[in-house]
């Protein structure tokens, strides 16, 4: 790979990056929404570098071509001071993968393939925390009327099931999104899941509901649900399977960010 190579490859990974954050919100598939702003600033300079290096390198090669014109005399009066024409490792090359993965293959986000292959979801607070900690879940149930449906992020949902001792959750009508995971082979019923990450796709963990009173729809089509926790009984904390019964189920056409 030579220099003027190597600027291209520079500007193409700059590219990859604003084309994924700028003109649409493709970088959401992979990482969390706050990383947008670096993303971009990182384009611009990869671009920015990339071009400077091949200014250089073509102003380089005038700047031989010219030497060489003028003969053997003039270049023996400017030797060691030719340009530098490095090249870099062919390992360099796979900086390139990058670039294919977002314009060819343009890589979607996570979804019912990653619940099914990851099996357990996220597991509740250890005991401890859960005893000590006094401090609000800020979902909003208590604030909502009896009669209201108060929306939920899943994972929301599943942290109440666990570690709510009061039960507010027992007959309040909660509406829930995600996407559609089948159950594993023998089981009655579906998930509702979502996937929730710290940082990018790579640390993604699972939140997920069980339905078993409605036929399960089509693997990744996105749900709105409104309905009810089902209370189980005994201790929250050994609970293993979240399950929630609809009463309205609709189909989302748009789905919002694939990551809570």
């Amino acid at each position: 790979m030579n220099r003027i190579a190597q600027g291209l490859t520079l500007v193409l990974l700059g590219a990859a990056a604003l084309t994924s954050t700028v003109p649409t919100d493709l970088y959401l598939n992979w990482v969390k929404a706050g990383f947008g702003p670096f993303l971009i600033a990182a384009g611009v300079v990869m671009v920015v570098l990339g071009v400077l290096v091949i200014a250089s390198e073509l102003r380089g090669e005038r700047h031989d071509a010219e030497e060489a014109d003028e003969g053997p005399e003039h270049a023996e009066h400017h030797e060691g001071h030719g340009h530098d024409h490095a090249r870099a490792p062919r390992v360099a090359w796979l900086l390139l993968l990058p670039v294919i993965a977002v314009f060819v293959v343009a890589p979607p986000a996570l979804g019912a393939y990653t619940v099914e292959s990851t099996g357990a979801s996220s597991g509740p607070p250890p005991r401890t925390e859960r005893s000590t900690s006094s401090s609000p879940f800020g979902d909003g149930l208590e604030e909502a009327g009896p009669n209201e449906v108060t929306r939920l992020a899943i994972r929301e949902f599943v942290l109440r099931a666990w570690i709510d001792e009061e039960r507010e959750l027992a007959g309040r009508r909660v509406e829930l999104v995600g996407f559609a995971v089948p159950e594993e082979e023998g089981g009655d019923g579906w998930y509702l899941a979502r996937l929730q990450m710290s940082c990018c796709a790579a640390d993604a963990v699972v939140n997920k509901v069980l339905i078993t009173d409605r036929p399960a729809p089509e693997t990744d089509t996105w749900w709105r649900v409104r309905g009810t926790w089902v209370e189980p009984e005994g201790d929250l904390y050994d609970v293993s399977r979240h399950e929630f019964s609809i009463d309205e189920m609709e189909e989302v056409t748009d789905p919002p960010d694939p990551y809570e």
